[in-house]
């Protein structure tokens, strides 16, 4: 009897969606920021905000007192970690924050030419997920500065030249006819 049990209620909550636990920022545009302050000192959030997120779990939607927001949840460039207190002298970590919820009045499409791939356009969706700044104003274009392509420390080739030449090299290598080579014996040359 109790399998059956089990079963009906797993059944009931793979139809019901599954509430996972998470912590994000939320940005949303400052005349409503004032709004969102009062009903955390007031403690009643649940009443005044209410998030949907869609299937894709990257835009929603936003009702802050009967007024409706458009969302997009972006990935930041950097990991913000979130702290608890209790009695303001021991902090405890809660999370890792890595993502963002911008709030909006209109929602943001992405623009595709039609000329383009399902490759080309999965990939200008994916990095229209990825926020370029951090949180702060010191970190603007955080992702353009920190992950930039690496240069060679010899000002002389750039990485591209580098790679060509070693290409050039290897095909010349393959159409030897014939090679000799010597080893040399470093210890013998100090003497």
């Amino acid at each position: 009897m109790d399998s059956i049990n089990y079963q009906q209620n797993s059944d009931e909550r793979s139809n019901e969606e599954i509430e996972l636990e998470g912590q994000f920022i939320m940005r949303v545009p400052e005349d409503r920021a004032e709004t969102i302050h009062k009903a955390i000192r007031d403690g009643n959030v649940h009443k005044k905000l209410s998030i949907a997120m869609n299937k894709d779990l990257r835009h929603g939607e936003v009702w802050l007192e009967g007024s409706k927001l458009h969302t997009k949840l972006v990935d930041l460039p950097s990991i913000v970690e979130s702290y608890k207190t209790s009695d303001k002298e021991t902090f405890y970590k809660t999370a890792d924050i890595s993502q963002m919820l911008i709030c909006t009045g209109q929602p943001q499409e992405l623009e595709c030419k039609s000329s383009d791939s399902d490759e080309e356009i999965a990939n200008k969706l994916r990095k229209s997920y990825l926020y370029p700044h951090g949180v702060t104003c010191p970190l603007k274009n955080l992702r353009k500065r920190r992950f930039r392509k690496k240069m060679l420390k010899t000002p002389e080739m750039p990485a591209a030249d580098v790679s060509q030449e070693l290409k050039c090299l290897l095909a010349a290598d393959s159409l030897a006819e014939s090679y000799k080579y010597e080893l040399v014996d470093e210890s013998d040359d100090s003497q």
